[in-house]
């Protein structure tokens, strides 16, 4: 979708693999990371093969966002969803830190109820969870709001707003090069136009008493020739 992120529970093995080599976790409550990307990538397949079935076109690794943000902020469970954990998601984390164009918002929560609706016909909705008729129409009532919030500035991390100024450069999170030069061209600029850009209040307080240079949070040493990360 063009989506660019700018970002304890059962001790129980995450997963484990059936006769036809399928993983099968045990947990949708994982741990760590490992046992995260591994429930996170069969979740996903799972998804994709309902879709298949219903003959619905999907992209497949459309949750990737909503599960990594459940996951990471929220409360790590992947399949206990409530509408609570839906507001925090897309009117508090996405404005924050996913960049979207305008026009992918809709099927962002179209994908999001669509995903809602595979998990309880596959009977994975936790029990804890709210039913998926109030889940989807709690998408629907607050889609005026995701929008209004994507689009407010004043709601956007210090690396999303860095990113969205280079953006407004043309410059492609997955171009090394490009990155590296306009990093060189920002961290050049005067501490009061950086300090616009990133928003009052929002750049750490012990940068302003350093050199002033500005790395976006989650961005690898230069050394390392990649800039491209997809969460924050």
């Amino acid at each position: 979708m063009g989506q660019f992120c700018v970002s304890t529970c059962s001790v129980m093995p995450a997963v484990t693999f059936g006769e036809d080599g399928a993983v099968e976790p045990q947990s949708w409550e994982p741990d760590d990371e490992d046992d995260y990307e591994a429930a996170n990538a069969e979740l996903k397949r799972r998804f994709a093969v309902w879709a298949d079935h219903k003959g619905l076109e999907v992209e497949r690794d459309g949750p990737e966002g909503l599960l990594h943000y459940k996951w990471a902020y929220v409360d790590r469970h992947l399949t206990r969803w409530r509408r609570r954990d839906l507001y925090e998601i897309y009117l508090e984390l996405y404005p924050a830190k996913v960049m979207a164009e305008a026009d992918e918002l809709d099927e962002i929560l179209a994908e999001t109820k669509t995903f809602i609706t595979f998990l309880a016909e596959t009977e994975l909705l936790d029990e804890e969870s709210e039913s998926p008729e109030m889940l989807c129409d709690f998408l629907d009532e607050i889609a005026p709001e995701f929008r209004e919030h994507m689009a407010d500035s004043s709601r956007y991390s210090f690396g999303k707003r860095l990113w969205t100024e280079a953006a407004s450069e043309g410059v492609s999170p997955g171009d090394p090069a490009a990155v590296e030069a306009f990093m060189a061209r920002f961290n050049s600029r005067p501490r009061a136009e950086r300090d616009a850009i990133l928003g009052q209040g929002l750049m750490p307080a012990g940068r302003r008493a350093t050199s002033g240079r500005f790395t976006p949070p989650g961005t690898p040493s230069r050394s390392s020739g990649k800039r491209r990360k997809r969460r924050h």
